[in-house]
């Protein structure tokens, strides 16, 4: 039977799906998990005999080290039965990855024929600046300046001790560097990921805010984990495999996938952003208690991202607006059709931005069409901060950030859509909404100021209009593919 594209992965997979799954990396249908990452970018040289010395060492780099989503998923399993205290190989090893760039499949020689074929994809992201209103390339950082041929993803044990995890990364990168033809292969640059979390143990990013929680879920497996306990479903987790897995054109094999990878650096102005958070946070205080009302302590933040910190929505939030810590699982069954003018939810938050949650159906879509935009997002914070007791202390204006990464069947439907018509458009889901407020770019300086509230569901609370934006800044990034293993074994 063949892979059933249009549902999750089966908790039991048939012939063709287990074919597809030791042939399709892993990373794309669940996150490695993994908490130090390096992503080594890398040119391939011109001339014949350059050429076949880099395909030869992709090819043998691959069967050694590539991980397949099926050791990911028997890993993972061997993991949740045994714990951190796990010896397994398969647990112990690091996780690797491989993707490519349309650049980088020419540089290959690779045929058209066994090329990817996505307009954005072919084009690659410094020919977007203008659909995504990016900074050009000449403001990114100098070395994602010219070309991106390939990017090796290299994450630590998932049980190793922080510090032997960062030792085997650096260790897995010794070994690549040397082992790499010179005459063939050139290293570009290379970005280091570490994951940040809280004193609940969630990942969060650089602003303080739990990050990556709102995921499109692919298996069954984390689907029921996911809804468990649930009770009514008021947001969908499941998503079908075709929202990131793509024929493999090199392969003749109808089950041999592979995935579009976008991958963005993105630096954070955390000064800025908790500056300008606890100003707007005054402001509305003020505001509320001229109106004799109070404005809840945190509330401000919450609206603009669309949760609080500890990553509970806003939109779920009791009357006041706060409803103590969370003290299990961050809550991601909700939706807006209890909102549906923005009064608990602003239509600016970035959560709502980025994953409107049916509201574009009032605007003609449908709720599949929407939901079909959404990405596999497998991004990695950079850069060091100091923690307290769990809680990340210190405001860097520069040298921090998010490395955005995300899967998808199609960037220019997906990413560019997302970035675009929703992050970007200032009058998306209403008119005179504004950009949102963390990812948002827009060639109209400056932008139109959003409308922050002075109240949590209240439609008399005073409103203040003030622009909030442009603490994220792209520094550099490209449009990648990843292969199927049996890509690279031919190569």
């Amino acid at each position: 039977m063949p892979v059933r594209l249009n549902q999750p992965l089966s908790d039991t997979p048939n012939a063709d799906e287990n074919v597809m799954l030791s042939n399709l990396q892993g990373n794309i249908l669940k996150g490695h998990g993994r908490d130090r990452t390096a992503h080594i970018f890398l040119r391939f040289k011109p001339g014949k005999a350059a050429v076949a010395r880099a395909r030869a060492f992709l090819r043998s780099y691959a069967r050694k080290k590539l991980m397949s989503a099926s050791d990911q998923i028997k890993a993972a399993a061997i993991f949740k039965r045994e714990g951190p205290a796990s010896r397994n190989p398969l647990v112990n090893r690091a996780f690797i990855s491989i993707v490519i760039s349309r650049s980088g499949y020419t540089a290959l020689g690779i045929p058209a024929l066994d090329t990817p074929n996505e307009p954005a994809f072919n084009a690659g992201l410094k020919s977007r600046q203008q659909t995504l209103q990016d900074p050009p390339a000449s403001k990114w950082h100098t070395g994602y300046r010219g070309e991106l041929h390939a990017m090796i993803l290299i994450s630590g044990s998932a049980v190793l001790p922080t510090d032997e995890k960062s030792a085997l990364v650096e260790t897995e990168i010794s070994k690549l560097v040397a082992a790499a033809p010179k005459a063939a292969i050139s290293f570009v640059g290379i970005e280091r990921g570490r994951a940040y979390r809280n004193a609940n143990h969630d990942g969060i990013e650089h602003f303080g805010y739990v990050d990556g929680r709102s995921q499109p879920l692919l298996t069954e497996a984390d689907i029921k984990s996911e809804l468990n306990n649930a009770g009514a479903v008021n947001w969908d987790p499941a998503f079908p495999l075709s929202q990131v897995l793509v024929k493999d054109p090199a392969s003749a094999d109808p089950n041999i996938f592979g995935s579009y990878f976008v991958f963005r650096k993105l630096a954070q102005n955390v000064k800025g952003f908790k500056a300008a958070e606890e100003n707007l946070q005054t402001q509305l205080e003020t505001l509320a208690s001229s109106a004799g009302k109070t404005f809840p302590k945190e509330l401000a933040g919450a609206m603009i991202v669309g949760r609080f910190e500890d990553g509970t929505p806003v939109v779920l939030q009791s009357n006041d607006g706060l409803s103590g810590p969370v003290n299990g699982p961050v809550r991601n069954n909700f939706g807006f059709n209890d909102d549906p003018n923005g009064l608990k939810c602003p239509f600016h938050a970035h959560i709502r931005k980025t994953n409107p949650r049916g509201d574009s159906v009032a605007l003609g879509a449908t709720l599949a069409s929407e939901r079909g935009h959404i990405m596999a997002r497998r991004g990695i914070t950079y850069g060091n901060r100091k923690q307290n007791g769990g809680e990340l202390q210190g405001r860097p204006s520069t040298g921090v950030g998010l490395l955005f990464m995300a899967y998808q069947a199609d960037i220019s439907r997906q990413f560019e859509f997302t970035q675009a018509a929703w992050a970007n458009n200032e009058n998306f889901v209403r008119p005179g909404t504004g950009i949102d407020p963390v990812l948002g770019q827009s060639n109209v300086q400056p932008p139109q100021p959003q409308n922050h509230r002075a109240g949590w569901n209240d439609a008399g609370a005073p409103v203040a209009s003030s622009l909030f934006a442009n603490f994220v800044s792209l520094k550099g990034g490209e449009y990648f593919f990843a292969p199927s293993i049996a890509f690279f074994l031919k190569l």
